[in-house]
């Protein structure tokens, strides 16, 4: 996140393939910020990668944490539903594309991620490596390009609505 911010990024999107140790999951996922994890699967996997709360990239030195807190979720008013219209323009582009999204492709987890107050951001599970249906998708280039074109038209159709809603909002 701190290398988007300082490139001037205007979504940030992180791209997965995880496993899991036990149960069995297959498809792809997009999450979204929450601080309560949508299932159990979601808790191990954000435990797994939040190390600490962002705050990278803003200087709240000289400020109070509770002072620095409020900024950060008022900053998040804003992001927060950009990131969901994102997250679900994603999910409807990777199964256009590509057919195969997991049973509940919207999922909601408080990785690190996805904690940037300032910047729309998603996670975006393309499968998991301890399926053997999702590693045979993983490793066919004609299902990555697939995933790659229905992420790319997801996301241009996003920035477009996106930018048409901040003009609506100005006026």
């Amino acid at each position: 996140l701190r290398i988007a911010r300082h490139a001037g990024a205007d979504v940030f999107v992180s791209l997965h393939a995880d496993a899991l140790a036990e149960g069995h999951a297959s498809g792809a996922a997009v999450y979204t910020l929450s601080e309560e994890a949508t299932d159990a699967a979601s808790a191990m996997l954000a435990e797994r990668h939040d190390r600490a709360d962002l705050l990278a990239g803003v200087d709240f030195s000289e400020i109070e944490d509770t002072v620095a807190l409020m900024l950060m979720e008022m900053a998040r008013t804003e992001t927060k539903p950009r990131s969901e219209r994102l997250a679900d323009a994603l999910v409807e582009g990777l199964f256009l594309a590509t057919g195969s999204t997991y049973k509940t492709p919207r999922m909601m987890a408080a990785f690190s991620v996805l904690k940037a107050p300032d910047i729309p951001s998603v996670l975006v599970e393309l499968g998991f490596l301890s399926s053997q249906v999702d590693r045979d998708r993983l490793i066919d280039p004609d299902w990555r390009a697939r995933a790659a074109v229905g992420l790319r038209e997801a996301l241009l159709g996003w920035a477009v609505e996106d930018a048409e809603r901040a003009q609506r909002l100005r006026r």
